[in-house]
This record gives C-alpha cells, sequence and structure tokens, in this order.
C-alpha cells in the first residue's frame, strides 16, 4: 500500500522516537509548510520549526477542528486558497504568511477577511511568472496563538 501524499497546509506526525528525541519534539502534530524533494518543514504549536524526511512522517487528518488553535488557522488559510507553497514570518503578534498560489476569486478573499475577522490586516495578490501568484496575508493574534 503506497502511502498517501502530503501537501503543504497538511497536519503530519513525526513517527520516529529517535528524531522525536533528537529535535526535542512533543508528542504532537506538526503543520507541513513548506516542501523541498523529500523533506518536510513542519512548525509546531510552539513555534517549533524542522525539516523532517517523508520516511517519518505520516499525514494525519483532526476529526474535529474549531479553527482556535493557531495551527488550525494556518491550515485553514492555506487549504483555502490550494496554496503551492508557503511562507510564515510572526513578529511582535503580527504574522505575515506568503502563499504561492495559481488562482484566487473574490468569493475566496470575502472568505478569508470573514474568517480572520477582527485578525485581519491585509491581502496582497501579485502575479509571479506567466501561471502562479503570490498572495501576502497580514494578520494579528487572538490570543490563542503563537
Amino acid at each position: 500500500m503506497k502511502a498517501s501524499p502530503i501537501h503543504v497546509g497538511d497536519f503530519v506526525y513525526c513517527r520516529s522516537k529517535y528524531y522525536r528525541d533528537q529535535l526535542q519534539l512533543r508528542e504532537e502534530l506538526g503543520l507541513v509548510i513548506e516542501i523541498k524533494r523529500s523533506n518536510f518543514k513542519v512548525l509546531y504549536p510552539n513555534d517549533k520549526r524542522c525539516w523532517l524526511p517523508r520516511e517519518v512522517i505520516a499525514r494525519v487528518r483532526p476529526e474535529q477542528m474549531q479553527y482556535a488553535a493557531f495551527l488550525e488557522k494556518l491550515h485553514y488559510l492555506i487549504k483555502r486558497v490550494h496554496a503551492l507553497e508557503c511562507e510564515l514570518v510572526s513578529d511582535s503578534g503580527t504574522h505575515r504568511l506568503s502563499l504561492r498560489i495559481d488562482k484566487i476569486d473574490h468569493q475566496t478573499v470575502d472568505d478569508l477577511r470573514s474568517f480572520l475577522g477582527a485578525e485581519f490586516i491585509s491581502l496582497i495578490v501579485v502575479p509571479e511568472g506567466m501561471a502562479f501568484m503570490q498572495l501576502e496575508l497580514q494578520f494579528g493574534n487572538s490570543g490563542s496563538d503563537v
């Protein structure tokens, strides 16, 4: 049986006790924020980021999400725009999420603004080459995030 593919925005679990011990990872889910070949950059709730090889992670689909935790919010934002790549920079209570996307419509923009509510700061979409766009989304803290 072939393992299902892992995409940016998926929740994963590190199955390797060796990697968890070496990287001081807790036994909790992380969110894939970048993929390079067969290595995955994973963000954990305590803002720890690490690169893990494909063979030590498993995709996990949480049953119920309240979208209150920071990683759950990121999951929604990344999946809502079908992002191909992601970069996250957080500083002084403000988060800047850069997402590489192939399309966006006004309904998606409205959904993102509605989802973030008072945390929404700005959204900018710029063309990147012939086929893609870069979406820059800035939003603030709600008290439940990193």
